[in-house]
């Protein structure tokens, strides 16, 4: 009987994360679209756990990374965020099935900035120039 009550609150704790998860993806979707990306991908979320020892206690803790993929001038590209923090960077470049980090991640950039960025000599991931169309929308 024991078994059947955890087995019936442990699932319903799981119903309930559910919608808290898919609840800040939308979010970070809307976010993107008032910056201007009018065609961000699906919403994906990445969870990282961790465990540090301080003394003889272990602190356990838990993120979760939000990634949305974005095209701009041919290039697709993941921005990133951490779940319930403000803002958001620049992740990767996804280009060939590769998907090289983004140097120097720029944070919160609206659409006409990542236009400028893809535009400017900064440095670039490897591939970059293979997708970088500067006469696409």
């Amino acid at each position: 009987m024991k078994k059947r009550i955890v087995s019936v609150l442990l699932a319903l704790g799981c119903v309930a994360a559910l919608p808290a998860c898919s609840s800040n993806e939308d979010k970070f979707v809307s976010e993107l679209k008032a910056a201007g990306f009018s065609n961000p991908g699906e919403p994906s979320t990445e969870k990282e756990k961790k465990s540090k020892k301080v003394g003889k206690r272990t602190i356990k803790s838990s993120s979760s990374t939000i990634e949305v993929v974005v095209r701009v001038k041919g290039c697709d590209l993941e921005m990133a965020k951490i779940s319930g923090q403000s803002g958001y960077w620049l992740d990767e470049l996804h280009v060939n099935g590769q998907e090289p980090d983004w140097p120097n991640y720029p944070e919160n950039l609206n659409r006409e900035q990542v236009v400028k960025l893809l535009a400017d000599s900064s440095t670039k991931p490897a591939g970059f120039k293979e997708c970088y169309k500067p006469n696409e929308a």
